[in-house]
């Protein structure tokens, strides 16, 4: 009886350690809310950007890193983007005139050091005389900080 008792707690516990995790799971704390971030969509020559007021990001949506930003601007009127949810966070589909399909992929690059991809498959690009590196992060879980600058384009693997 007693070994009954303490197995209903113990799955009580875990019930509500599980619930605690995932409601925090995707928050991202470390993401600035006050400042301004840059926003580049990259079409070969043709570069659109975006100067962002992290301020005028809403707070308590279901959208997190770079998807916030990207809903503000949508939102706005400013961009239009298709993403899927591939079970590790949103897997963008298209932005703007990019999109996905024939051997090319939309790519995500950032100057934020805690994002940058780490594997043997890293690369870097070249705007404005800086470098930066691709995301090894999803774009829910990427760092949005103040002064930071994120670039979209589009990689060929054909």
């Amino acid at each position: 009886m007693k070994m009954k008792k303490y197995s209903k707690i113990l799955v009580a516990i875990l019930l509500i350690t599980l619930l605690a995790t995932a409601l925090f799971a995707c928050i991202n704390p470390d993401n600035d809310s006050q400042g301004k971030m840059t926003l580049v969509v990259l079409n070969g020559d043709d570069a659109k950007e975006y100067t962002v007021d992290l301020a005028k990001i809403p707070s308590g949506n279901s959208s997190t890193g770079l998807m916030a930003i990207l809903d503000y601007l949508k939102d706005k009127g400013e961009l239009t983007y298709t993403s899927n949810d591939s079970g590790y966070g949103a897997y963008l589909t298209q932005v703007n005139e990019l999109t996905e399909g024939g051997g090319n992929y939309i790519y995500v690059y950032t100057d934020v050091q805690a994002d940058f991809d780490v594997t043997q498959y890293a690369s870097q690009i070249t705007y404005k005389n800086k470098s930066y590196t691709n995301s090894g992060v999803g774009a829910s879980q990427m760092s949005v900080k103040d002064g930071c600058t994120i670039i979209i384009t589009t990689i060929s693997f054909a």
